[in-house]
């Protein structure tokens, strides 16, 4: 019985900007972070992935792969708007029960829902409604399976504007003819591990036994949830904890001195450690690290004590940075990470750590009611405008970010 429906906006960055200018429909075009030879693709349209462009791809390979591409600088506020737009299109057919990232989610079906010419027709309401509320250039791939592990599979396997469905009864075979790394969970390392245990196909991977997949994934819920998910059992959902917080950023040319590059660290600090108290984490570390032109990484780390508040943080920088660095800095980046749920985290022992708790929860109150960097400490003056706020994968930024 199908009980999920994934939906997977296709090529999305570039799709948004197609549908935001006409002129760009039908072209090859590709979504860069800045107007910059040195930088690679974000997002490219399946007009440019025909030519061989795809995310990561260098502007000037891209510029040689496709002759004539239009270059685009990001908007990721634009971007955001677009995914609440989706995600409202989607809840007129069907309720979301998870938003996965900003081009991903999926929805439960219900009893009556779960027949396979019931569940297609509402996959083809949602795509239907996806063109009328947000756009006719928005084509999103869906998967219909058992459990959100499948249905993602599914969405993944007809691209661009499709709907595949996995029933029940096509297990194992339905899955059998992709390759390893199209299941979600296995990337290049895991690739790699099970190879040396002689594991090259996805029917190689059915066979196995759960005890077989608890040795190669090394933990026994592990090897369960793969035994599980690949029959189609559907699994009670599974918070995971978040390892890290950070920012990077490629300075421009005129910001490539030691003070700028210092100032912007400044800048992304007061961002992460924003963003990491709005998903309400403590930090034990923080690695600070600058690329240099024609000379060798510079990287520092500090260690913190479930640190929520950015001024210590900004002292523990004080702390690390120690000029001259090797080089002309180019790429700057900051870490948050050994961190700690709130629920978690010690309590502060003294006055002094709590007054500076309190000066950050005030500092983003003040942010949210008045717009970004309303206040902000003195380091990162006239820097307010630098490293602007980019859009991971996993997590949707607020509109109040940009």
């Amino acid at each position: 019985m199908l009980r999920y429906l994934w939906v997977d906006m296709n090529s999305y960055f570039a799709s948004v900007e197609q549908q935001e200018s006409p002129a760009l429909r039908g072209r090859a075009i590709g979504v860069v972070p800045m107007r910059t030879d040195t930088t690679c693709i974000i997002a490219a349209s399946y007009e440019a992935k025909a030519r061989g462009v795809k995310t990561g791809t260098r502007v000037l390979d891209a510029r040689r792969l496709c002759p004539g591409i239009v270059l685009v600088e990001a908007r990721p506020d634009v971007y955001v708007e677009y995914h609440h737009r989706i995600v409202a299109a989607v809840e007129s057919c069907l309720p979301v029960q998870r938003v996965c990232s900003i081009d991903e989610m999926y929805g439960r079906l219900l009893s009556n829902e779960r027949e396979p010419e019931i569940a297609a027709a509402i996959a083809h309401e949602v795509k239907a409604a996806i063109r009328r509320i947000v756009g006719e250039s928005m084509r999103c791939s869906i998967g219909l399976a058992p459990n959100p592990w499948l249905s993602k599979v599914a969405a993944d396997m007809q691209k661009p504007d499709g709907l595949t469905m996995i029933l029940p009864e096509q297990l194992p075979e339905a899955i059998q003819v992709l390759e390893l790394t199209d299941l979600p969970g296995i990337g290049s390392a895991m690739e790699r591990r099970l190879n040396e245990r002689s594991i090259h196909h996805v029917h190689q991977l059915c066979r196995m036994s759960e005890t077989e997949l608890s040795a190669v994934w090394g933990s026994k819920v592990h090897g369960a949830i793969w035994f599980q998910q690949l029959r189609g059992v559907d699994l009670p959902f599974r918070p995971t904890h978040r390892r890290n917080v950070g920012h990077s950023h490629v300075l421009p040319p005129m910001l490539r001195t030691i003070d700028c590059a210092r100032a912007v660290i400044v800048r992304m600090i007061h961002k992460a450690a924003a963003r990491m108290r709005r998903l309400c984490y403590a930090a034990g570390e923080m690695s600070v690290t600058v690329a240099c032109l024609n000379a060798p990484e510079w990287h520092r780390r500090a260690i913190l004590n479930q640190t929520r508040d950015t001024l210590t943080m900004l002292r523990a920088l004080e702390s690390l940075w120690v000029p001259p660095l090797p080089g002309h800095p180019f790429k700057v980046a900051v870490d948050l990470s050994a961190l700690t749920a709130d629920q978690s985290a010690t309590l502060p022992l003294f006055t002094g750590q709590e007054n500076l708790d309190r000066l950050a929860v005030a500092m983003d109150r003040i942010d949210a009611k008045h717009g970004r960097h309303t206040i902000f400490f003195g380091g990162m003056f006239g820097m307010k405008d630098a490293a602007p706020t980019r859009i991971s994968f996993t997590c949707i930024p607020g509109m109040d970010e940009f």
